[in-house]
């Protein structure tokens, strides 16, 4: 079974029809590394299944680049708030390394979930979670100094700790590289 389906059917099942309808709107593509997916100032038209590969969202603020999430295999993204409203994105999003992608189109979203009340469901779930794993995050950057933040960090991405720069750990904390290794030699 494709992963994506196979990650769609744990959230929630699809029906035979919508099963079918869904496959034949699959598209394929991939990201070389430092490859830009969507770009800030863009609207973000695509919901994304990683099925090899690791991505992230960032934000330049001031000459500042913060690292907003990561995404890994067997995961969906988008930029949320673009994507659901059709806005001009404020992250931008890139490979950190070689990334093979399924992708669906808004305007085939739309159509599904006015097909399939069972696909509906699943992007409900789909965005509920997104939605949630945010306001995680926001809650942990107001109430976590930077060792807690990095902790949090090794507890959440330790499957990924080998394939995301120090730079990107830094930028995800908001902290400095150097804060950063001074982290990391406390015993």
């Amino acid at each position: 079974m494709d992963p994506f389906i196979a990650h769609l059917n744990a959230i929630s099942p699809l029906t035979a029809e919508a099963l079918k309808d869904l496959s034949s709107r699959f598209k394929y593509t991939s990201f070389k590394r430092g490859e830009i997916i969507n770009q800030e100032g863009t609207i973000c038209r695509r919901l994304f299944f990683i099925n090899k590969g690791l991505v992230k969202h960032y934000y330049i603020h001031k000459d500042r680049k913060f690292i907003v999430r990561f995404f890994s295999e067997n995961n969906v993204f988008t930029v949320l708030d673009s994507f659901i409203l059709q806005t001009p994105a404020v992250f931008t999003t890139i490979a950190i390394e070689t990334t093979e992608i399924t992708m669906l189109s808004y305007e085939d979203i739309e159509e599904l979930c006015k097909k399939h009340h069972c696909f509906e469901t699943i992007i409900r779930k789909i965005f509920g979670m997104a939605a949630t794993i945010n306001l995680k995050r926001i809650k942990e950057m107001f109430d976590g100094d930077a060792t807690e933040l990095y902790e949090s960090f090794i507890i959440e991405y330790h499957d990924l700790l080998q394939r995301i720069s120090l730079g990107d750990i830094a930028g995800y904390l908001g902290i400095s590289q150097v804060t950063l290794s001074r982290i990391r030699a406390k015993p």
